[in-house]
């Protein structure tokens, strides 16, 4: 059981009624941990490391709320069979869409955008379609083109993504 309470934020000393306290309690102890298992485990055996993961517990959520910006959180159907496959399609949809921001829109937008920001940025843009001479051409303005990098992102798109062993 680890107990932790914050004394000072920012050099600034917290009064005694506005402290916040917590109880971190934890099946962990020193005999559980053996030395052939992995080093995370035995990272957890210092207080220090094992409060800095309670910090990050919250992370974990950003991915759901993530794909819920993608999708929508309430299923459109009244069986369980449509919606199953309908959230499985989701599921690889938001893969595939965070593959497409890791690998492409990396340079552009940031990879912790939500999809809501994703396509206020680079999809709700203004185009012309032009046809000329048998030729169709999206025409965008310059500072569209510019901004986002259409001419890189473009190249990124045709070329195979590299492999990471």
């Amino acid at each position: 059981m680890i107990f932790c309470q914050p004394l000072y934020e920012d050099a600034q000393m917290l009064l005694g009624f506005a402290r916040a306290e917590t109880v971190l309690v934890t099946n962990i102890r020193s005999d559980t941990v053996l030395p052939g298992m992995p080093k995370e485990l035995h990272q957890l055996l210092n207080p220090k490391n094992l409060i800095d993961k309670y910090h990050d517990r919250g992370a974990s959520e950003l991915v759901n709320r993530s794909l819920k910006d993608f999708g929508f959180e309430q299923m459109p159907f009244k069986r369980f069979t449509p919606n199953v496959a309908l959230y499985y399609t989701m599921l690889m949809s938001f893969f595939l869409f965070e593959a497409f921001k890791e690998d492409v829109l990396a340079p552009v937008i940031p990879i912790q955008s939500y999809a809501s920001t994703v396509r206020r940025k680079f999809l709700d843009i203004a185009a012309k379609v032009v046809s000329h001479s048998h030729q169709i051409t999206l025409k965008f303005t310059s500072f569209v083109f510019h901004t986002l990098k259409l001419k890189g992102l473009w190249d990124t798109c045709h070329t195979a993504p590299c492999l990471r062993s």
